[in-house]
């Protein structure tokens, strides 16, 4: 009793003014909410895919049907093979295609928006590699796929196929999460996170088209994607939910403990905040205290990193929409942390 007692005293002081942030930070997109249901200026692209889950999570119901009506209204066109997929000028953006519409895919699934949800489904799974589970990170000018997929944007598609009930496919993400796991050379030190589907391997420093983004080396000070632990466990988590496979709460630890065991100097990019989405989740199934004492530290980290109006900011802003973006990310990232917190008295 003595025990429970003192872990409530732990996080509930710290729960309220996670709350706090995730009220601020709300009330920061609410304010940039325009009428037609658009967010921001629609102009600088999709960078609002994640306002659905958002708005949806926090309770914001009207924010999120707007949010809905504008983009059923203005982004949703019929592609090639005659699926509805999100589209049309307003795109504008053709990188980390899949990541995009599956993180709306959740959200809309979250407000029953099922044409935006189970309907966009199949647009994405089509970029998903046969072999490997991969998916490709990009949508080529000429309509084509790109040859690389990564961690996070496969993650995202197991994310929204597990939103429409698809366990089948998400498990397909988690074979691809094991396969380019028992790829790597230099664990615990590097993970080369990039994945090509030509040659069914992680991308090499040796290969030609390696770029220094494509690797996380974990005790080095530099913008890295701190994203790939944290949100491989997260997504392993919610699939274990599903399809309680001990295999996947296994590798869930796996990649957890390589986000954990990075340089602190992790916790200067806005990029670290996936960790916490592993973390939280990991505690939540698991109760080991070792993932509620780094979700604490994660939640300080997202109040002590939110600017008085209630906005975050990353590390590369060139328009309010990446503000937008961002922002959205991180509420959302508060609103599973404290469900997770919440979920262990």
């Amino acid at each position: 009793m003595v025990v429970q007692q003192a872990q409530r005293s732990i996080v509930g002081d710290r729960l309220d003014a996670y709350l706090a942030a995730r009220r601020r930070g709300t009330d920061w997109l609410l304010a940039r909410l325009n009428a037609d249901g658009s967010l921001g200026d629609a102009a600088e692209g999709w960078k609002y895919y994640r306002a659905l889950w958002t708005f949806g999570a926090t309770g914001e119901v009207v924010a999120a049907h707007r949010v809905a009506g504008f983009i059923r209204r203005n982004l949703v066109v019929t592609d090639a093979a005659g699926r509805p997929s999100i589209g049309g000028p307003l795109r504008r953006v053709l990188t980390d295609w899949a990541y995009r519409d599956a993180t709306h895919i959740v959200g809309a699934q979250m407000i029953e928006a099922y044409d935006l949800g189970s309907g966009l489904l199949p647009s994405v799974l089509a970029d998903m590699d046969p072999v490997s589970g991969s998916v490709a990170n990009d949508h080529l000018e000429d309509g084509s796929l790109s040859d690389i997929g990564d961690i996070p944007y496969a993650c995202g598609v197991g994310f929204a196929a597990l939103a429409c009930g698809d366990v089948a496919s998400a498990r397909r993400i988690a074979g691809f999460l094991r396969l380019i796991y028992d790829a790597q050379t230099e664990l615990p030190d590097s993970f080369y996170c990039f994945w090509s589907r030509a040659r069914q391997r992680p991308i090499l420093r040796t290969d030609p088209e390696f770029q220094l983004r494509m690797v996380v080396d974990n005790a080095v000070d530099r913008p890295q994607r701190w994203t790939i632990g944290g949100i491989s466990a997260g997504f392993l988590c919610r699939l274990y939910l599903a399809d309680p496979r001990p295999e996947y709460l296994d590798l869930a630890r796996s990649y957890q403990a390589f986000s954990m065991a990075a340089t602190d100097a992790q916790f200067k990019y806005p990029a670290v905040c996936k960790s916490s989405w592993g973390s939280s989740l990991l505690w939540m199934v698991t109760g080991d205290e070792v993932y509620r004492d780094w979700t604490l530290r994660m939640g300080d980290w997202y109040v002590d990193t939110q600017l008085l109006d209630g906005s975050w900011h990353p590390l590369v802003e060139e328009t309010e929409a990446d503000v937008i973006e961002v922002t959205l990310e991180f509420v959302m990232h508060l609103d599973t942390l404290i469900g997770a917190l919440a979920a262990r008295p």
